[in-house]
């Protein structure tokens, strides 16, 4: 991991700059009037942005991150769902779908949230983003060629995450793309990331992904992962994602949209000042011997 003194100058003057920002606001700021709706623009993929959190108050820094992804893409709505709101819209639109008992099983809010991204997109279509992520690349220009997907790779191969059996079931999931997936893949080692994703509205990833949760259900609800972040990848994160991706392009043979790892650098993972909304609560990726539906052993 790169020192402060071992940065260019120019990351330099970023960090100090972000660092006394943080130091020299402290006034907690509600961005609810950045949740705005603009008309239609009749797209594939709708111009329209989810993002999710407890509520509109976020600290300083984080909150000057979210307005500059805001006033870069006038030309989307942003709609905000805290967690009443998501649950309102899952027990709307998937009454009587067996993905609602997978949606209402898992406490682990972020692989809860996972569910409800990939059932919006399915029935809004549009574009799905991280709140402590953001895009330095307007979304008109990424995607510009007016896609029905934009998919885009972590840094991270999916070899070295798949572990099918421990954390998996091989009835459901499969241990590699197939030659013919491959060749419809610019990274075909890579994985899918999951933090920002765009799609329009019914696109068969989204059903496939809907469906391989459903398949997999017996599988993860009630079992005791010893670690929660690898099994909650394999059930709701990217390793789900890549294996959805792989089984819908078995079926449709289509090349899909692409965009590099991390949207070809544009992509921030993690934005500046972020990490102070875990102030005080924690997380639940460090957690181990528990299930996705909160019961710890």
């Amino acid at each position: 991991m790169p020192t402060f003194l071992s940065l260019p100058l120019k990351d330099k003057m970023i960090v100090a700059g972000n660092w006394i920002y943080k130091r020299t606001h402290r006034k907690i700021v509600d961005l609810a009037g950045l949740f705005t709706k603009v008309p239609a623009s009749g797209r594939k993929i709708p111009n329209q942005v989810f993002l999710t959190w407890k509520d509109t108050r976020f600290f300083p820094l984080h909150a000057l991150q979210l307005k500059r992804f805001r006033n870069l893409n006038k030309d989307y709505s942003f709609e905000f769902y805290d967690d009443k709101r998501m649950n309102d819209y899952m027990e709307a639109n998937f009454a009587g779908h067996p993905i609602l008992e997978v949606f209402h099983y898992i406490t682990v809010m972020s692989a809860k949230v996972d569910v409800w991204r990939y059932c919006i997109l399915y029935k809004e279509g549009g574009v799905y983003c991280d709140i402590d992520s953001s895009l330095t690349l307007p979304l008109r220009t990424m995607l510009k060629d007016d896609p029905e997907e934009m998919l885009s790779y972590e840094g991270n191969a999916w070899r070295d995450n798949l572990v099918i059996g421990k954390y998996a079931d091989p009835a459901v999931f499969q241990p590699a793309p197939s030659p013919e997936v491959e060749k419809l893949l610019d990274l075909p080692d890579n994985q899918f990331l999951t933090w920002f994703l765009c799609f329009a509205p019914g696109h068969p990833i989204l059903k496939e992904y809907i469906d391989l949760l459903v398949a997999h259900f017996p599988f993860f609800k009630d079992r005791v992962f010893d670690l929660i972040l690898p099994g909650s990848s394999h059930a709701t994160g990217p390793v789900a994602l890549t294996q959805a991706v792989w089984k819908t392009l078995e079926k449709t043979k289509k090349r899909p949209a692409q965009f590099g790892v991390d949207f070809k650098g544009y992509g921030q993972y993690k934005v500046y000042g972020s990490e102070d909304r875990l102030e005080g609560s924690g997380g639940y990726f460090h957690l181990g011997n528990m299930t996705l539906g909160g019961r710890r052993e």
